[in-house]
């Protein structure tokens, strides 16, 4: 019988483990994509995405800002707002391709 040719060791890219730490929870792809338009107020947040508890949004609102994709700010006099960073516009063409790829497969029939 004839043995199987030595393979070379499969590894995970360390780069889409990093961006996966972030994008890997859920939410945050659909926070992200939420606030492609304009910034938000976290009520707007909550009312537009809908189903997020307001623990699981507050959550994912602190770690999108300390990944640097979203930032928080307070200006006086309204309400604070969060508004996607240079980086976290630069993520809203692969979020657009996954939504494409999204509706492609719910469209098929098989």
């Amino acid at each position: 019988m004839a043995a199987w040719p030595a393979l070379a060791p499969l590894t995970a890219d360390a780069d889409l483990l990093a961006a996966f730490e972030v994008l890997g929870q859920k939410w945050n792809g659909i926070i992200l994509h939420t606030l492609a338009p304009r910034p938000a107020r976290y009520g707007e947040l909550h009312t537009a995405i809908g189903s997020i508890s307001t623990k699981m949004l507050a959550d994912r609102l602190r770690e999108l800002v300390a990944a640097g994709l979203v930032t928080h700010d307070h200006l006086p006099p309204g309400p604070a707002t969060y508004t996607l960073t240079t980086d976290g516009r630069a993520l809203l063409p692969a979020l657009e391709q996954i939504r494409a790829w999204s509706r492609h497969r719910t469209n098929r029939t098989t």
